[in-house]
Formats: C-alpha cells, structure tokens, sequence
C-alpha cells in the first residue's frame, strides 16, 4: 500500500540506528583480498597499486558499535557533499536538490534500525548503481562527520569536495588510455576552532547492495574490495610529510543484516594547518590564487621502510610551502560550498579560483536549475535564509528548504569568512538537538556550521480557472 505524504515525512523525522562495523577481523579480510590482487598485478607484469600501509578499526568509544541519525540527517549530508561536486549550469536541481529523489528510500525496521522501504529496493540495475553511489555519499558523510567530531568534540567540522579543492594547484585530467590512475579521496573534513590549528581528515565513500553471509557472518567481498579501493584514493593524497593524513574509508551496505552497515576503517594520524590571524596577511577573507604549478609526477616523498629505500612517487602532495594557502582554500571552498547551499551561488563567485569553476556561477542559469537566496524560516527564536524548491510526492505539494542562520550567512555573503567562524563557534552552545528538532512537525536538520534543511507539506492549491 502506497504511503502517503505525511506518512513519508514522518518517517524522514524519525530517529533511527545506522550499524557501525568496524573491527580487526574486518581490517584482516581487507589486507588479504590487498594482498591477492597485489599478486595477481605481479603475474601480469603489472606495477603493485599503493594504499595506506597501516589499516585499523575506529575505537569502539567513537561510534559504540551504532549511531542514531534521521534519514533526512543523511539527506542533509548528501546534499552537502553534491553542492559544489559538479560544475555547469545544470546544477540547480541536479546537484543542490540531489537527494530528494531519496525520500522514499529510507525507513525504520522493526527492530529500529535504518533500511530500505521496498521503493528503495528498486530491482533496476541502473537504480541501484545510482542509488548505491549516492546514498553512500549520505551515509558516508553523516558517519565520518560524527567520528571527526567526537575525536574533537569542541570543533566545528566542514565538509568539501575534494576535486573542487584540488582544481586549484593540481591538474586532473588524464589520458583516456589513463583515466583513472589520478587517485584521490572523495572528501576532506575539517575540523576548525578560531585560535587554534585545524585538524584535517581524508574520505573516501563507497556503498552497495550486497548482503553479509548468512553462513558466516562475514561482510561479501564487494564491501572489502570497496574498502580496498578506499585505501588506495587516500593513499594518492599526502598533506604534509608522507602517511601522516588520518584517513576514514567507508562502505555502506544498504541491504546489510539487520539494516543499512557502515563498514569503516581508519588510517591513523594527524594533519595540522597553520593559525591564521583575521585581519592579517594570510586570513581567509583575502582572494587567493590558483597555484597550477604544483607537480603532481614524483610529488610524494616515501621514507625508507619495509627494507626499501627511500622513493618519490606521483601524487597529490600539500608540501609545508603550500600549507597555509591549503588552509586559505579549503575555508574559501567551505564557504563557497555555503553559499551555494543557501542560494546564493551569485555570492560563491567570490570564493572560487577560476580552476575551480568560478565562471560557472558568474553567469546566469537555464530556468528551474538555478538557487535565490530568497526564502526564509523561523525555527523559535532563530531565523535562517536560504532557497527553497517545491516538488511533489503523490498529490501532495512539498516545498524544501536549505539555508542558514541569517546573521552568519550574511557574513558569508559579504566575504567575512574569518568573522563567519568566530561567530559560528559562538553559536555552538545554542546548536539545535534532535529534542528541538522533534518540536518541528516535518523532517528539519541542523548542523553545526549553521546550515539547516526541513521539508514541510504546502497548503492545498485552489483551483483556477482562465
């Protein structure tokens, strides 16, 4: 029986455990299928891909073995993620309003774990692939961001694509005889506090639709040979000195026993970015250039270990020369990445380098695919701006909102990033819980940079005649 729209909002509000998998079991099953398709390169003469040499489980005290999230949280972090993931005019609705195409797709089991409905467990192969790939990106954000956030509890953590990072200092493409052997993560969070240096961490997401076994309970090999393939996107990126970037690798089983899985495991390490001084030469309100310079072949420096001498090998490596204009971008990109979440692409533009797409929003965009920063909320006593977007589910009318609380969205337009995260940091005592969330009688979520995404059933239309 079809369920209606009130029925499918109240189950995008509804709390609900995402299993976490992470354990030594599950980094062995990783290492060896590695070290299988290592020897098999080996017999074909081919060279042995690189990956993260060290691959552990996430505490237990980080996750405590599942976390509670809303499905529309999980939307909320997908749409995130796509903001800025893809350039052109078409992005509109194909990037910002990406993940209303899931509304149906998630819901409670009885045991009250997330899963798919039966829409969501669409027999279309090309659904499937789509859906695997996307809601990956949701589920993968949403578990990475709290991990991040519970190793630095009193942090804000911001979330950037990062081909739109890289666009600045590194070429990307390559041969078509080539393509593909650029790896990178999909990812980098940031985890910032005014005063104090950032923390960064490498993502990279993966999702599918198989299934543990039932006969020994381990996870099948699509999931390690996501895991794998995870250890090598990190591995291509170096912040610092060589395996010093801690790194998250996901891999979400959407149909997993019980519910949806998220297997992760971990590189371990720390990334730091230098203090910048608002108002001082280097702060992230000043416009900053792209850097296409930047080697990429032989970039990375390897130390030796394992018995090997000491190696340069090709990749994306942030030297300590380039640290602090790494740090000036990714606060840029952020922001960017804000704008565009509220609306106001217009206000991107000057956040972008001109590799990173900045003629893309200077322009104007084909009709019903562009954002205006022109709709407001009121949740008590807070008011946000930002876009909305009106669709249907059945006969109902349902109007989406995403924007931001108003007095730091305008710092963000006006170019005041630095004063942007002062205050943000400010707000964080008052940041929205899931009780407040509650109050609200459709799918809201709340996020600690300021952000917000609801959903809400509009008024039925009178009937008009010409």
């Amino acid at each position: 029986m079809a369920r209606t729209a009130r029925q499918i909002l109240n189950t995008l509000s509804r709390s609900t455990s995402v299993h976490i998998h992470s354990t030594t079991e599950l980094a062995a099953h990783v290492h060896s299928a590695a070290a299988v398709i290592d020897k098999r390169r080996r017999q074909k003469g081919q060279e042995v891909v690189r990956r993260k040499p060290e691959l552990r489980p996430v505490a237990l005290t980080e996750h405590g073995r599942s976390i509670e999230l809303t499905p529309w949280q999980v939307l909320h972090a997908l749409a995130r993620g796509y903001v800025l993931a893809a350039q052109g005019m078409g992005r509109g609705l194909a990037e910002h309003w990406l993940s209303l195409k899931f509304c149906e797709a998630l819901d409670g089991n009885r045991a009250g774990a997330m899963a798919l409905t039966d829409k969501g467990r669409s027999s279309e192969s090309w659904y499937k692939g789509m859906q695997a790939r996307e809601l990956a990106v949701g589920f993968g954000l949403a578990v990475a961001e709290h991990l991040v956030q519970q190793r630095y509890p009193d942090h804000i953590v911001s979330v950037v694509d990062t081909n739109t990072v890289l666009r600045a200092g590194w070429p990307l493409s390559v041969s078509q005889r080539n393509k593909g052997s650029r790896p990178r993560p999909d990812y980098i969070i940031e985890a910032w506090k005014p005063g104090e240096l950032s923390k960064v961490t490498l993502v990279a997401c993966r999702g599918n639709h198989q299934k543990p076994s039932k006969r020994t309970g381990r996870t099948r090999s699509t999931t390690i040979q996501q895991l794998v393939k995870g250890a090598e996107l990190t591995e291509g990126m170096q912040i610092g000195p060589w395996n010093t970037t801690p790194c998250l690798m996901l891999s979400t089983e959407l149909m997993g026993q019980g519910g949806v899985v998220v297997n992760v495991l971990q590189s371990p390490g720390e990334a730091l970015l230098p203090l910048r001084t608002p108002g001082a030469p280097g702060n992230a309100d000043e416009e900053i250039e792209d850097r296409p310079g930047i080697p990429y072949p032989n970039a990375i420096r390897i130390p030796a270990r394992d018995g090997r001498r000491a190696r340069k090998v090709d990749g994306f490596q942030v030297g300590e020369d380039d640290l602090a204009w790494f740090g000036q971008l990714l606060a840029r990109t952020a922001a960017a990445g804000l704008t565009a979440f509220a609306g106001g692409g217009r206000h991107a533009v000057r956040y972008l380098t001109d590799r990173q797409g900045r003629a893309h929003y200077d322009v104007p965009a084909f009709a019903a695919t562009s954002s205006i920063d022109d709709a407001d909320l009121e949740v008590a006593d807070t008011r946000f701006v930002g876009t909305d977007n009106v669709f249907r589910m059945g006969a109902a009318r349902i109007e989406a909102f995403s924007g931001m609380e108003s007095g730091l969205y305008k710092m963000i337009k006006d170019g005041s990033v630095e004063e942007y995260r002062q205050a943000a940091y400010e707000l964080r005592s008052k940041r929205r819980d899931p009780l407040e969330a509650r109050k609200w009688n459709d799918p809201i979520s709340f996020q600690g940079d300021g952000t917000v995404m609801a959903l809400s059933i509009l008024p039925i239309r009178k009937r008009r005649t010409l």
